[in-house]
């Protein structure tokens, strides 16, 4: 996968499982708009995305591994990223 996108590109992002914004409001805390919003796919979207959890797995895979050529991760933080992946439920 080849991102013509600037800036480093994590997994979490190049292969997405939800939408995260910038955005946030909320009338309990004034300073949540700093933390931005995380909101998970819904299953069929995630289906869409992901045939199955090899192809899911598969981008994942790709992205740490450029990350961690590019030193711009470490290899614990591949590791965990990897883990993370394969034990989630994604298009299983």
């Amino acid at each position: 996968m080849i991102s013509f996108l600037r800036g480093i590109r994590l997994a979490a992002y190049d292969v997405p499982t939800a939408k995260n914004t910038g955005m946030n409001y909320c009338a309990t805390n004034r300073f949540c708009f700093l933390y931005g919003s995380h909101e998970p796919f819904m299953e069929a979207t995630l289906s869409s995305l992901h045939l199955d959890h090899d192809a899911y797995m598969s981008p994942v895979r790709e992205v740490v591994q450029c990350n961690l050529i590019a030193g711009y991760i470490l290899p614990y933080a591949a590791e965990k990223t990897l883990e993370a992946a394969k034990s989630s439920k994604i298009s299983r």
